[in-house]
């Protein structure tokens, strides 16, 4: 009887919200900021509750216009959600890129209202 360990390279990617990801976050932030469709920003960490939010407003004192939520839903799974104002969460994806995209056709969107 001999033993083989099988080599599955999914379980060496890696999950949750990488530096990158939240720079992109960012970038399109200070891009809308730029453009003064946006003005304020914040950004939530719940260790405990396994979530984190980035959150855009176009003043201090406006209600939010896009929330990008980072959900950790299992030990290898993360969750992505974008919640825009007046509309609830319109998308729910695993893949970071998906929802960054949609995030980014709103932020283009805004910007062309304001503009």
């Amino acid at each position: 009887m001999s033993l083989h360990v099988l080599n599955t390279p999914a379980t060496e990617q890696t999950t949750g919200f990488t530096r990158m990801q939240f720079q992109k976050l960012d970038q399109l932030y200070i891009y809308a900021a730029s453009r003064r469709a946006i003005m304020h920003r914040t950004v939530d960490c719940d260790f405990n509750a396994g979530l984190a939010t980035y959150t855009y407003y176009q003043s201090a004192s406006a209600p939010p216009v896009f929330q990008f939520a980072i959900r950790k839903v299992g030990p290898g799974t993360t969750m992505f959600e974008l919640y825009c104002h007046g509309r609830g969460r319109v998308l729910k994806s695993t893949l970071f890129e998906r929802v960054y995209q949609a995030l980014s056709e709103e932020v283009d969107r805004v910007i062309g209202d304001s503009g």
